[in-house]
């Protein structure tokens, strides 16, 4: 892959382009990420709207109309934004996929006017009297409402991010992405220019290209933009604790078939890279893919539940297990997971399970070459990890790891709470 070109254009804010000639679509990926904080309820609601706010209008292109046929003269460029938490930040976020220039029929400067638009839809909202308009914020509250109550529905969604409300009840991480119910339909005009204003002058910005077009440009007009910016970047990190202090057991109901048990574990680490290719290693075999103890043992010998997965969050340091059980095996299931990670630290695991896993995780991080939109979203973890890692640094990374840094990653794993949503009588089959 050729060698990517990091610019650093202004304080805080980072610009990233993988020349890739092998698409014919070009990806861009604008980042911006703020600390989440406890006790600040409001301002977390307002941030998770404004990148919703900001891509559907700007100056330049009052109406969700003018937009689309700005985009339309961009080959039908599709533009779409989301919001996240990594760890203990806020991360918001717009992108843009169009036509790469080798395509173009008149040999116009597609990315370039990409990156343009970008850049007017941060810096230069539609504002009304200096506000947002009231309509656009109502409308962005009712979706941002709409995607809360979606989440809610779907129960094993909520019942991963009821597990981290519950076991980070005193930290940042057990704050919900998309802020509270009560706290969004509080918010107004004047909360949304607060935000956008706090994201130009504190957010962590990084900007990543995917695109085998010349990029001179992109490193200017960014500088330009930035240029005209005050800005004081906020310090990006987490709270680790490496063990569990005590465990905490948590069950409530609802009317449903199938109940959901989620297990959220300390991994045992004191910073994003502390062991991280081993624990991502011992995470795989744990509970990754079929050859995985959870799926080989728990639901296809013991057939104890009807899905099992395990995932690090190595941004926070924690281990999420969930599986969808009968209620009535609940605790016969939890002893049987709780077993095989016991089994993996004493080394009860042969090489060759040892390999596939390691086979497995490489083939799927190499696939990430093969499309512009996960190229980006690779690469975009540095403005986290403060390191860039091609695919190939990262498998090196897990071929190297030996048997016993797979059984000490998994003796550093503490319990610290369980989660059961139950299925509470009369439940209905489409829950």
């Amino acid at each position: 892959m050729p060698q990517l070109q990091i610019h650093e254009a202004a304080p805080g804010v980072t610009l990233c382009v993988i020349p890739a000639e092998r698409f014919k679509t070009s990806r861009l990926v604008l980042q911006m990420a703020l600390p989440l904080r406890r006790g600040q309820a409001r301002e977390t609601a307002a941030n998770a709207m404004l990148p919703f706010l900001l891509h559907r209008s700007c100056a330049a292109y009052p109406t969700p109309r003018a937009l689309d046929c700005k985009l339309a003269s961009l080959y039908g460029a599709n533009l779409c934004a989301g919001v996240t938490k990594v760890g203990e930040s806020h991360q918001l976020s717009i992108a843009l996929s169009m036509l790469d220039d080798r395509f173009a029929l008149h040999g116009e400067a597609v990315s370039q006017e990409g990156v343009e638009l970008l850049l007017e839809l941060l810096f230069h909202p539609r504002l009304e009297g200096g506000l947002f308009p009231a309509d656009a914020v109502e409308l962005e509250k009712r979706l941002l409402l709409e995607k809360l109550e979606s989440e809610q529905g779907n129960k094993r969604l909520y019942a991963m991010h009821r597990c981290e409300e519950l076991m980070c009840d005193q930290e940042a991480y057990g704050l919900h992405a998309l802020g509270e119910a009560q706290a969004i339909e509080a918010l107004t005009p004047e909360d949304a220019v607060q935000a956008w204003r706090r994201v130009l002058s504190q957010a962590r910005v990084q900007i990543s290209m995917v695109s085998a077009a010349e990029t001179a440009g992109f490193a200017a007009a960014v500088r330009k933009s930035f240029a005209e910016s005050a800005r004081q970047p906020a310090a990006l990190g987490s709270a680790f604790i490496k063990s569990a202090q005590e465990q905490k057991f948590v069950r409530e109901e609802q009317p449903l078939e199938q109940a959901t048990l989620v297990l959220g574990f300390r991994a045992g680490m004191e910073h994003p890279e502390d062991r991280q290719y081993a624990l991502r290693l011992m995470t795989d075999l744990f509970g990754g893919g079929p050859y995985s103890k959870l799926f080989l043992n728990v639901r296809e010998k013991m057939s104890l539940c009807y899905y099992c997965r395990a995932a690090l969050v190595r941004h926070k340091g924690v281990l999420m297990v969930a599986s969808g059980v009968d209620t009535e095996k609940a605790v016969t299931a939890r002893e049987a997971i709780l077993d095989q990670l016991a089994q993996i630290g004493s080394g009860c695991f042969t090489d060759e399970e040892l390999e596939t896993a390691k086979r497995s995780m490489c083939d799927e991080i190499r696939c990430v070459a093969d499309h512009p939109e996960s190229l980006a979203d690779w690469y975009s973890s540095a403005l986290y990890c403060g390191e860039f890692r091609s695919p190939e640094q990262v498998c090196a990374g897990l071929e190297a790891v030996t048997r016993g840094e797979i059984i000490e990653a998994a003796r550093g794993v503490s319990l610290d709470t369980v989660y059961l949503l139950a299925a509470k009588k009369g439940g209905d089959a489409n829950d």
